[in-house]
Parts: structure tokens; sequence; C-alpha cells
């Protein structure tokens, strides 16, 4: 990352999330090796790599699902790596796994009604601010969970986590499966996300849809970080992503 690009960051305030030397194992294998990440307010900031490489550990590491961790981590200027998942809930982080968590058998606004109010900071949407942001989701709110697409199932799988007033979301591989059609409404979702403050640590394989959305990349292999750097600087950045992720 050049200086331009960390001073870019930095005018935006402290970090939001700081993470230094993370290390994680699955039982007696190592899964991370001393990775490094910073998210600053409001930014969209994407993990790559291929199958494999730890990314969705380093998501699972950061909300406490993997408990065996060494490192530091912070956020909003507090030390979460010692709390249990709930309690990295309630200071305002929100996890969408990759296989997205709604409830199939309740409808759409059954599933938005469930979430309860866990980081008091006033950034909880309504549901009409989620209907505004999530049109389709107003369209199907009756509809139960078993009958929306896999577009619709991710867009609601965000919208829960949005009621429960986070600032900071971290999503696991939300096009894997879609359509390029959903693929770029899932684009412009995350996108007025941003808008409305909120920072994304954005797990990713599709390239080509990360550089479209994305303030700030790291670059995973084998459980390490290979490389950082801004959207600015993605041209120079080819031999890099050809080897990691073969683009």
């Amino acid at each position: 990352m050049t200086d331009a690009s960390a001073k870019t960051r930095e005018a935006r305030g402290p970090q939001q999330l700081k993470v230094r030397g993370l290390e994680a194992w699955y039982g007696e294998s190592q899964a991370l090796y001393g990775v490094d990440l910073d998210v600053y307010p409001g930014e969209t900031v994407t993990l790559l790599g291929r199958n494999g490489v730890g990314k969705t550990t380093t998501l699972r590491s950061l909300m406490g699902i993997v408990r065996k961790r060494t490192g530091t981590v912070e956020f909003d200027q507090r030390s979460i790596l010692r709390l249990p998942l709930h309690r990295v809930a309630h200071a305002g982080i929100g996890f969408v796994p990759e296989e997205r968590g709604i409830f199939a058998s309740l409808s759409v606004e059954e599933n938005l009604m469930l979430p309860p109010i866990v980081a008091r900071n006033g950034k909880e949407m309504s549901l009409d601010e989620i209907y505004t942001l999530f049109p389709n989701l107003l369209e199907r709110r009756h509809s139960p969970g078993t009958k929306l697409s896999g577009g619709e199932q991710q867009m609601l799988a965000i919208a829960r986590i949005l009621r429960t007033g986070v600032s900071l979301i971290l999503l696991d591989e939300p096009t894997e499966g879609l359509a390029p059609v959903i693929v770029n409404r899932i684009g412009e979702m995350l996108k007025a996300l941003k808008a409305h403050g909120l920072s994304v640590l954005l797990v990713e394989q599709n390239f080509r849809f990360a550089a479209r959305i994305a303030d700030h990349f790291y670059v995973m292999d084998q459980g390490e970080m290979i490389d950082s750097f801004a959207v600015a600087e993605l041209p120079g950045r080819r031999e890099t992503l050809n080897k990691a992720l073969g683009v």
C-alpha cells in the first residue's frame, strides 16, 4: 500500500476494526498466521483468495466462533478478542455467513421482526428503512423463506443483521451461486449500505464484483495476508492477483 493510500484511509479517522498478529487453530491445526488488517469507518474492505486459504476462518475468528486464537483484535478501540460471540454482536459487529441463516419457514417480515437490537448505538433500521433499502423484500414480505430466490435470501440475511443496529457487517461470499443480474443487485445494495455509513468486511472470490464496490483489498494465501492495496492501486497488482486468484 502506498503512502498516499495510507493517508487516505487514515483521513477517515481511527480504525473501526484493527487486527494485528491474529492466529487461529482448529484443534491442533493452525489455520491463520499473523493476520493484520484494518477497516476504517464507512469502508468496504474485501478479502480475496482461493478456496481454503483462510478467508472465512478470519471472519469466524473475528466474531469469536473460532475460539482458539491469539493476537490483537480491537473494535472501536476496544479489545474484543476474548469476548464471547454474543458480546461481539453487542459491540456492533454482525456476521452474515455463506449459508445465510434465515428461518425458511417464516415469512420475510417475520424474519425481520425476530432479531433483537443488540447494539444500542441508534443505528438500528426500522422496517420502513429496510423496505426502502430492499424494495424486493417489501414486495415479498408475506412470502416464506422457502419461496425466495437465492438473491432475495441473501438480501433478507443482510437485512436481518441491519435490524440489530450493527455498524460493521462481516459478509461471507454473498454472490456465491447467484445469477449475474442478481450479483449486480447485491453490488448496488452494498453501495447503498456504504451510503448509510455502514462498514463492510467482505469475503469474495469474484474479483470483478469486488473491484466494483471495495475501497481496499487484502489478498490471502495459506492463512496469511500476502498483499494489501487500495482500489486505485489495482492496475499495479495484476501479478499478485494472477497468482492468488488466477484472474
